[in-house]
């Protein structure tokens, strides 16, 4: 197996991660989420003109592929909150056919070593409290909780995440 991580430099390809995002979300959230915040969620962070905002703003879009086929995504820019030292990975997502085989493990590294590049101190992320196999996974990549929140997205719906840090340095 070939396997390459490649950053989206046309806006035009951020169409390929919402490709993967519409076969990953669905099967990886439907024990957690109701099909309707699921749609909703879907419809917040992967319209194209959301997308194509933080495209333009400097969030930075890597694919994972795997034998030349787009196999998973990465998203991070830096925090707001603490933009000089700390980066945040947004979206970390890999096709369930490629889990168990180190990839995601490898994606860690990729995000993480490109946020170093970039000179960041800290790489922070969050996750969803029930997604016990995502949280584990962050666990055994030197992450660690820092922050649980529950943040009203609309809707009625919320995100009920933990918040998890890694040093870069």
């Amino acid at each position: 197996m070939t396997h390459h991580f490649t950053e989206i430099t046309n806006p035009d390809d951020l169409q390929i991660v919402r490709d993967i995002a519409a076969s990953i979300w669905p099967e990886t959230f439907r024990s957690i989420l109701s099909q309707e915040q699921i749609t909703y969620m879907m419809n917040m962070m992967y319209a194209p003109e959301v997308m194509e905002k933080e495209f333009h703003n400097g969030y930075h879009f890597l694919l994972r592929y795997v034998d030349d086929a787009p196999a998973g995504y990465m998203v991070w820019s830096p925090w707001e909150e603490a933009p000089q030292t700390t980066a945040k990975l947004h979206k970390l997502y890999l096709l369930s056919k490629y889990h168990r085989q180190g990839y995601g493990h490898a994606m860690l590294d990729h995000v993480a070593d490109q946020c170093r590049k970039h000179g960041f101190q800290d790489l922070i992320l969050a996750v969803n409290k029930q997604n016990t196999r995502a949280y584990h996974t962050y666990l055994k990549n030197g992450y660690t909780t820092f922050r649980s929140v529950k943040i009203d997205i609309g809707n009625g719906f919320f995100m009920d995440d933990y918040w998890m840090k890694r040093p870069l340095l």
